[in-house]
């Protein structure tokens, strides 16, 4: 399973844990959280939220496809909450045997301030969990 926010990193990830795989009968689970930004002072809508996680679909799809063209063992999951959360939850949920996240290299305050996902899914997970830079 791998987290995917569209970034570098998590791009990296999902390139990661799929030559990882290989020619394997694996299955390979992308997974995004949607997380309302903070500054947001009103609760979106739920037509909002169907647009951005719509958008979002799109992308690890498209993204899935490039990996895997037969869609066969790559899969798409967008979820609501706390990226950390997201990703233990799904884990759990599937049963995943690895999860891969990326990091984005944060250090410093930037680090405490903004917490880690990947710092948390390994402090927190029973699983293996592999950070790729």
């Amino acid at each position: 399973m791998v987290g995917f926010d569209g970034s570098d990193a998590s791009g990296r990830a999902v390139r990661f844990a799929l030559s990882f795989v290989g020619d394997s009968a694996s299955e390979v689970w992308l997974v995004h959280a949607s997380n309302a930004p903070r500054t947001v002072a009103e609760p979106r809508t739920d037509e909002e939220r169907d647009i951005e996680a719509q958008a979002i679909a799109a992308t690890l799809e498209r993204t899935a496809r490039e990996s895997d063209p037969t869609l066969q063992r790559v899969h798409v999951r967008v979820a609501e909450g706390s990226p950390a959360d997201v990703l233990l939850a799904v884990a759990d949920e599937i049963r995943a045997d690895l999860i891969v996240v990326g990091t984005r290299g944060l250090r410093g305050a930037a680090r405490v301030v903004l917490g880690s996902v990947s710092q948390t899914v390994v402090s927190r997970s029973p699983r293996p969990v592999a950070v790729v830079p």
